[in-house]
């Protein structure tokens, strides 16, 4: 647990980590134990904050002053990272837990995540095709989601109904990597209508459901995988002229606060 401060990760990964060490079972009790124990180390300050993508503070950006606010500009703007880039490039995460993580491993580049939600609706997969298409350009979507009967579904699901990508890659979790990491299984879900044509696809026991959730997967490594799935997409020299760019347009928004700082010292 000591190398996931600077990754920040969730209660559920912490939860699968120690599964898969054998320290702890993968039970719903014990996650309620771990939960409880975990939140009274972090309130002693034994244990870094984890990441909660649920309970938020909603509240419209506000500032002090003007002065406050120009003075803020300058770290708040950004230019978008992907123009020049010959192709578009999406990150679909199958579930929001995985969002915070994700924006801050892709930030660097710009690049966008989607974050499905399961089976998402209509509406939003109109809004990343119309945005898709509004690019003008190739675009590829990497998926990260869990291994399971209904991940599978969801994602062709989400292609079916975009209908705008060039080319699709399942970054995690696929089968080959449940087996290489060895990671542990969870109980599926009984009653699923997928189910059964997945067991005999992979070869489990029909009577015995299971899934695999992408957060079994050791927080490094996840984020190896997914920086190496994006990294063709990425023409560096390009990206870095356009971060050039965008510094020396921080620079000149800069001098601009400092001017109208100044504005009130004046006699």
């Amino acid at each position: 647990m000591d190398g996931y401060a600077p990754l920040k990760v969730t209660l559920r990964q912490v939860m699968y980590r120690l599964a898969a060490e054998g320290v702890l079972p993968h039970t719903p009790p014990m996650y309620r134990r771990l939960s409880s124990q975990l939140a009274q180390a972090r309130r002693e300050g034994r244990f870094p904050d984890l990441i909660d993508t649920v309970r938020e503070v909603h509240v419209p950006p506000a500032w002090t002053d003007a002065d406050a606010f120009v003075a803020e500009m300058p770290s708040w703007f950004r230019l978008d990272r992907t123009a020049g880039q010959e192709h578009a490039l999406y990150v679909a995460a199958e579930k929001d837990t995985l969002r915070q993580q994700l924006t801050g491993w892709l930030e660097f580049a710009g690049i966008p995540v989607l974050v499905v939600r399961g089976f998402s609706s209509q509406s939003y997969a109109d809004v990343v095709r119309d945005r898709v298409v509004h690019e003008q350009r190739k675009a590829h979507l990497a998926v990260v989601g869990d291994f399971d009967c209904s991940g599978e579904d969801i994602e062709r699901d989400w292609v079916e109904r975009t209908g705008c990508w060039s080319s699709v890659t399942r970054v995690l979790l696929t089968y080959e990597q449940v087996r290489a990491y060895g990671l542990p299984a969870t109980e599926g879900k009984r009653g699923d209508p997928r189910w059964p044509a997945f067991a005999r696809r992979y070869g489990f026991d029909i009577e015995h459901p299971v899934q695999w959730e992408v957060e079994a997967l050791e927080p490094g490594e996840l984020r190896r995988l997914v920086l190496a799935a994006v990294d063709p997409y990425i023409d560096r020299d390009v990206l870095a002229r356009q971060i050039a760019r965008e510094e020396q347009q921080r620079r000149a928004l800069e001098g601009f606060a400092g001017r109208w700082g100044m504005r009130n010292e004046e006699p």
